[in-house]
């Protein structure tokens, strides 16, 4: 943090927001890896949030992007690689960590699963990518997503997010668990599609957000903002009633007392 950061000190109004690591402690290990949601938990974090895509050969795999190369350095489509393939390969992201973790590999959906079960305490929004919602389709998908989450029982441990509102719907007709919709944008249409999915959470990219002196959509969800990652811009989300803040830096945020509640 510069000088001129620490003199810039905001106080916060009203409780310490839920703090949300982005894809694990994202900015520190290779995102969406065991390792990364291992060391957000170290560092505090008790809420997280995963990219599901589904390998070739039907399975969920916490991943974000269609292609395996910026984790893998291998340009290969997710969607038409095989479940045991990915795992054999290094999720090292070599273009920003070097070879620091050459060693760390893809994790499935089921062993996060397996993970969350022993860490109860962990809530994880589980977003549903829209590249193999397009090749495999939603009932496909998220049935795969739900055996997991079922056979794992930690379903009251998961909140089903996602661009595609057709996913909330889904998910409702087959389970009971909380949703959330990432905004796709900031207008009238997308206000109306809130309306009418009345999920329990909202996410909103702070690129889109509306500015101090705009009013923020109040209804029956929760608002969380992404991707924060300094102390302040935090603080100001938080004191404008944004509840949940995902970040990239969840051990910079959580050594912070306003934003940890300590």
């Amino acid at each position: 943090m510069t000088h001129e950061a620490k003199s810039d000190h905001i106080e916060l109004i009203g409780p310490s927001p839920i703090l949300v690591a982005h894809r694990g402690y994202s900015g520190r290990y290779p995102e969406n890896t065991l390792l990364a949601y291992q060391a957000a938990y170290q560092h505090g974090g008790r809420h997280m949030e995963c990219d599901l895509q589904l390998s070739a050969d039907g399975v969920p795999i916490v991943h974000h992007d269609a292609s395996l190369k910026r984790m893998a350095g291998i340009d290969l489509d997710i969607r038409d690689t095989k479940a045991k393939t990915i795992k054999s390969m290094q999720a090292s992201y070599a273009g920003r960590f070097d070879s620091e973790f050459s060693d760390n590999n893809f994790t499935t959906f089921r062993k996060l699963c397996k993970w969350m079960k022993r860490k109860d305490d962990v809530t994880m929004f589980v977003e549903i990518k829209q590249e193999s919602i397009d090749r495999f389709g939603i009932p496909l998908f998220m049935d795969q997503v739900y055996r997991r989450i079922l056979k794992s029982e930690i379903q009251q441990q998961c909140v089903i997010i996602s661009f595609n509102p057709d996913v909330i719907d889904y998910c409702r007709k087959i389970s009971s668990m909380q949703t959330g919709w990432v905004l796709p944008s900031w207008n009238h249409t997308v206000r109306e599609t809130a309306d009418e999915l009345k999920p329990e959470f909202l996410f909103s990219d702070v690129e889109i957000f509306p500015t101090d002196d705009a009013e923020v959509w109040r209804g029956p969800w929760q608002w969380a903002l992404y991707n924060l990652d300094d102390v302040n811009s935090a603080i100001k989300a938080a004191n404008r009633g944004v509840r949940y803040l995902e970040t990239n830096q969840i051990g910079t945020l959580m050594s912070d007392g306003r934003l940890s509640g300590q």
